[in-house]
Parts: structure tokens; C-alpha cells; sequence
């Protein structure tokens, strides 16, 4: 396993697998098996696929992280600093997370989309809060569909004397026809009295209403269902870095829905 080191960007120099964005920061891409210490804020883009990632976090140190066209990738997030993953997903894959909060206002912020047309998915999600005052929140979506099944595995971990600590929880999903599946299995182990935990999921068709509002108002059906889906798409769309990344991400998006 290699490793990478995030570091300002007075030492990043011609670094290969990272290049700049307009306000300055710096963006790391990798695509193999690595071990990721963060010591300054930064970007990582990851598109790693059979691979395992662990990725530090210092203290005092706020990443942001995108997944994209990941498949059957385990992560490991040691974090001391503050997280903010999206990823997004097309394919057939297992991934695997594993989340430890080790410092106290450590915080870890993920949201998945998952797009699945004729393909299965698994996301075995573990958060663990180890120390007080540590914050979590885990969103999944998914759109399934021609015989998709979609399984989110979430638990979350609060120890005993984790106090003020916050675990959140929640999955929404639409599918699309009779055959396809979305599965929600939260977990919350709860340890500590004086804390906060949550779950919650949405999962159907399309909600009837919406359809009839929106082909009231002149829409076709196929329109309104896009217009729909694509409310619930393009949040996580819109907060890639990269232009390129993001077209060709639409791109893919319009060609299942």
C-alpha cells in the first residue's frame, strides 16, 4: 500500500495525482491502494476500485472527500478533523466504510447516490464514536431500477461515556418498477443516556401527487418523473469540483433516467 501526504500548498509543488482549483486549494486523485494522512485542508477525489483506502484526518484538519465510480473499495476514516464525503455510484459494487471519531467535535458527514439500472449494490456503512462531543451523519438515496436491488447496512456506535455526542441516520429511495428493491437495515448501539441518536427512511415509487401536480401543468409523465429524479440528483451533482467530472456525470445520469 502506498501513501500520500496532503500538505499546504506552499510544499505541493508539481505533485503528482494533484492540481489546483480556482480558490486555491488543492485536489488529490488516486485510483490504487493507499494510506492518506491529512494534515491540512484539502480535496481528495477517489475513484478507486478493489481496493482498500485508509484515509487520517488530523486535528483541526477539514477534508472534503468525493467517491466516484467506486466499486467493491473498503475505506477506513481515522478522524481527529472534520469529514465531508459524497459519492456517487452507477455500478454493481460492495463498499465497505469504516468511521472512527477519535478526537472530541470530530465530525464525519456522508452522502451517498446511488444510480442502479440492472445492477446490485451493498453498503456496509460502521460509524464508531469514540470520544465525546463527536458528531456523525449518514444520508443515502438511491433510484433502482429494471431489477435493481440496493442494501444499505448502517450502524452507529456510541461507547459509554461518549457524551453530547450525535449519531443521525437516514436513507430515502425511489423504485422504479415492481422488480426492483431498496433495503434500509439501520443500527444504532447506544451506550451513553446523554447523547442523540436517530434513523429514519423513505423508500416508494413515485409519489402519486407530485406526478399529477406536475403533468397538470403541461408536463408528460416521462418529464415529470425526470424532473423528480433529477431534484433529488442534482444536489450531489453540483458540488463536484471539477467541470469536467460534473458533465460526465450528467451525462451518465441522463442516459439511466
Amino acid at each position: 500500500m502506498s501513501e500520500l501526504e496532503i500538505k499546504s500548498l506552499s510544499t505541493l509543488g508539481q505533485a503528482s495525482g494533484a492540481y489546483i482549483l480556482d480558490n486555491n486549494n488543492a485536489i488529490y486523485s488516486f485510483d490504487n491502494n493507499v494510506t492518506v494522512n491529512c494534515v491540512n485542508d484539502g480535496y481528495i477525489l477517489d475513484m478507486a476500485n478493489n481496493s482498500n483506502v485508509v484515509i487520517n484526518v488530523f486535528e483541526n484538519v477539514n477534508l472534503t472527500y468525493y467517491i466516484l465510480k467506486s466499486k467493491n473499495t473498503k475505506r477506513t476514516f481515522n478522524v481527529k478533523g472534520n469529514v465531508n464525503v459524497v459519492e456517487i455510484s452507477f455500478y454493481e459494487s460492495k463498499e465497505l466504510l469504516d468511521v472512527k471519531l477519535d478526537l472530541e467535535n470530530a465530525s464525519f458527514d456522508y452522502k451517498c447516490l446511488s444510480i442502479l439500472d440492472k445492477f446490485n449494490a451493498n453498503y456496509d456503512i460502521k460509524v464508531y464514536h469514540n470520544k465525546p462531543y463527536t458528531y456523525s451523519n449518514i444520508l443515502n438515496t438511491c433510484v433502482a431500477m429494471t431489477g435493481s436491488h440496493c442494501t444499505f447496512d448502517v450502524s452507529g456506535k456510541i461507547e459509554k461515556g461518549m457524551s453530547k455526542s450525535k449519531c443521525s441516520q437516514k436513507t430515502r429511495g425511489i423504485v422504479m418498477d415492481d422488480d426492483s428493491q431498496i433495503i434500509a437495515n439501520p443500527i444504532l448501539l447506544i451506550d451513553e443516556y446523554d447523547c442523540f441518536a436517530n434513523h429514519g427512511a423513505s423508500i416508494g415509487k413515485v409519489n402519486d401527487e407530485e406526478l399529477f401536480y406536475l403533468m397538470s401543468r403541461g408536463l408528460t409523465k416521462d418529464e415529470s418523473v425526470l424532473l423528480i429524479l433529477s431534484g433529488m440528483v442534482n444536489p450531489f451533482i453540483s458540488v463536484i469540483p471539477s467541470e469536467k467530472l460534473r458533465n460526465e456525470i450528467t451525462f451518465e445520469v441522463d442516459h439511466l433516467i
